[in-house]
């Protein structure tokens, strides 16, 4: 009797019990898939902290390559802006002297590039092989005479950024005698060539025919300024990545793979100062009778462009959007597998990913970019394709989530190489990527009963 009515109670006891424990698992799943996303969020922004790392890695190695660069320049020589070649007559009393301009400037060279090594890096500099000549066209002098002027210490002046590029002596040729230039220090030009010249016999001629032969060493960048009442510069070279650069680009200007070709042609109604300059200042100001050479010289830049570091710049500011999509990718796998995947094998998962980006950074240092990205994305496609293929177990699986990131990878490298439309083509591509996540979503019992 004891017994029956022991069964009797608890029997109900245990009906009422049996909902309860299987409630609890209900509960617990919901809440495993809710904290799985929490932790999955929390890694994606972890993460974050190495990118940033990365990115101050990609700044430090731009920055080595440019200290590698100025090295390179102090032993061979810096850029070089030509100046002249100009009269100048000199004050009398420390009165002010004033710059006479040519009347014509013709420039004619050919500039031969190689590329010097410093560690990994490589350093462009050039031998150029210049001609100036033209004509100098004197003004009426009398205005000059007997005044605060000093005729009898006339020079004629060429100014250059870097004598160490000078590679032979430098000889003017005017009216057809020849003075040999000599070094020295002007107040306003700075470091010029220079050679005394006699303005009483060219005052009685219309004008003074002039050369020079320029034989120079520089690196980076050529840079002339238009001081010619008529300014004409014609160059060649074996440079095939020019960049024209400055106040004036040229009017005729071929590039090929075997170099280019370049000719300018300035006249004194393009510029903003005269034909008499009393002073030169780098940048423009209010006084009058002066030159602006920043706002008024133009030229080419031959250097190796550096495109690789602003290149990984931009890839690696793209790694939070591949962590969260390859992350989603492989909670949906996970979720229609039932498969649990560790927050730790999600962890190493991230971190592959953010090592594409020191192998691209280490690749593009010896190798063109295009093969560094080629070298670096295989292998961090296979190597999270395979580790997909033992967690899951479904090589099927592993196989078609490499196939999402390698086609994400190649929508990057595309993104990187638009530049009219990258804008355009990115946000066509993440709205599909957007859209492709939101359909995958659908099919997610976010509240499944099971």
């Amino acid at each position: 009797m004891t017994t029956e009515t022991t069964n009797a109670v608890t029997t109900p006891q245990a009906e009422q019990t049996k909902p309860a424990t299987q409630e609890r698992p209900k509960m617990k799943r919901n809440d495993r898939m809710l904290l799985k996303l929490i932790l999955i969020g929390l890694l994606s922004v972890i993460l974050l902290i190495p990118q940033q790392l990365i990115l101050h890695m990609v700044s430090e190695r731009n920055a080595t390559s440019r200290e590698a660069e100025e090295e390179v320049e102090q032993m061979w020589s810096a850029s070089q802006r030509v100046i002249g070649p100009v009269v100048r007559i000199p004050g009398k009393n420390n009165f002010k002297q004033v710059y006479l301009l040519p009347e014509e400037l013709r420039v004619k060279g050919d500039v031969r590039t190689e590329n010097r090594h410093r560690g990994n890096f490589d350093v462009t500099v050039y031998t150029a092989d210049l001609t100036l000549d033209g004509s100098l066209q004197l003004p009426n002098l009398s205005e000059y005479v007997d005044s605060v002027y000093d005729l009898s210490k006339a020079e004629v002046l060429l100014s250059l950024s870097d004598f160490r590029g000078l590679s032979e002596n430098v000889v003017l040729r005017l009216n057809g005698k020849e003075y040999p230039m000599r070094s020295d220090k002007d107040e306003e030009l700075g470091s010029v060539l220079c050679c005394r010249i006699p303005v009483a016999e060219l005052q009685d001629s219309a004008s003074a025919s002039y050369s020079v032969r320029l034989p120079l060493k520089g690196s980076e960048s050529l840079m002339f300024l238009p001081v010619g009442n008529s300014t004409s510069v014609e160059l060649t070279s074996n440079c095939a990545t020019p960049s024209f650069q400055g106040n004036f680009l040229p009017d005729e200007r071929t590039v090929a793979d075997s170099g280019f070709t370049a000719t300018w042609k300035v006249l004194a109604l393009n510029r903003d100062f005269g034909q008499s300059v009393t002073r030169w200042c780098e940048y423009g100001d209010e006084v009058s009778h002066s030159v602006s050479m920043h706002d008024n010289e133009f030229g080419v830049m031959m250097k190796v462009p550096v495109l690789q570091y602003q290149q990984t710049t931009r890839t690696v500011k793209y790694a939070y959007l591949f962590i969260f999509l390859t992350f989603a990718t492989v909670f949906f796998v996970e979720y229609r597998r039932q498969t649990p995947i560790h927050p730790v094998q999600y962890l190493l998962i991230g971190t592959a990913l953010l090592v594409f980006y020191t192998l691209l950074l280490s690749f593009c240092e010896h190798i063109p970019f295009f093969w560094s990205y080629v070298i670096a994305m295989l292998m961090t496609v296979s190597l999270i394709t395979g580790y997909l293929a033992g967690i899951l177990k479904i090589r099927k699986t592993a196989l078609m989530v490499g196939a999402l990131l390698l086609a994400l990878y190649i929508f990057l490298y595309v993104l990187l190489q638009m530049e009219t439309y990258a804008l355009l083509f990115g946000s066509l591509g993440i709205f599909v990527i957007l859209a492709v996540l939101m359909y995958a979503s659908q099919k997610v019992k976010w509240y499944r009963e099971e």
